[in-house]
């Protein structure tokens, strides 16, 4: 066993198995997740003959969702928070590397969906933004998705990434060897969009085994697509900020609080 010691992220000790991908100890902590499976996926991979040949049903990735301490979860829940840790695996989707789902957020209040935050543990992960044009944007309702900007986000260990309000999002992990292992703070409050990037099959771009981004032959509209550097939203790892100063993180749940969001 390969033991990944993240334990300078959160106040107990956080330790992952390399070889299964999967939490091993956080503290106290009883180890429950949830597992995102190949056919999961069936409407968001692109190679589709890849797929069709696919006979075993196996992992992608797993989610630990509200991995708190006991003794933290009243301010979680009091501010109507949530922490999680997502692991993803080194592997392929066929012709793409290994990738989320990809979702978008309900609104919080009228042209204010609910943002996110990750920060990226270990590995190496590109984050996939799309903003859908404005003038489209009631459709989304009707399960339509009409993307106007695509920002793409390349981050290490350490780094913390920003989805601001108005953007759906993908994950990839664009290694052949190593696992990415990222932790999220998002609101508590509301569940995530997933049929709009189902519909369209994914999202507006993939990324290929040969390096490169692909598009989606699914979108016809014109994209502007812009490269982003990581953001610095605190000085301390997520987890450590919350339980020290909550009142930092309220934009998660009231996103017109705060300016300047790219």
């Amino acid at each position: 066993m390969v033991i990944i010691d993240l334990s300078k992220f959160v106040p107990f000790e956080l330790e992952v198995d390399k070889e299964t991908s999967k939490i091993v100890k956080a503290g106290d902590i009883e180890l429950v997740f949830s597992t995102r499976k190949l056919f999961d996926m069936k409407d968001v991979i692109y190679d589709k003959n890849w797929l069709n040949s696919q006979q075993e049903n196996f992992d992608l990735y797993y989610m630990y969702r509200d991995l708190t301490r006991d003794e933290d979860k009243p301010i979680f829940q009091k501010h109507g928070v949530r922490f999680d840790i997502t692991i993803i695996p080194p592997n392929f989707l066929g012709a793409e590397y290994i990738k989320t789902t990809g979702h978008f957020h309900p609104e919080a209040k009228e042209g204010f969906s609910f943002p996110e935050v990750y920060e990226v543990m270990f590995g190496k992960g590109l984050y996939l933004l799309q903003k859908e044009k404005k003038e489209q944007k009631k459709k989304r309702k009707n399960k339509t998705l009409d993307p106007y900007e695509v920002l793409i986000i390349s981050a290490k260990a350490g780094d913390q990434i920003l989805i601001p309000p108005g953007y759906g999002h993908v994950t990839i992990n664009p290694s052949k060897e190593t696992p990415l292992i990222m932790n999220n703070l998002v609101s508590s409050e509301f569940s995530s969009i997933y049929e709009p990037i189902k519909k369209q099959k994914g999202a507006v771009y993939l990324y290929h085994h040969k390096e490169v981004w692909i598009r989606n032959p699914t979108c016809k509209d014109k994209v502007i697509v812009k490269e982003k550097f990581p953001s610095k939203i605190v000085d301390k790892p997520f987890y450590l900020s919350f339980i020290e100063n909550p009142e930092q993180w309220i934009f998660l749940n009231e996103p017109w609080t705060k300016e300047n969001w790219l």
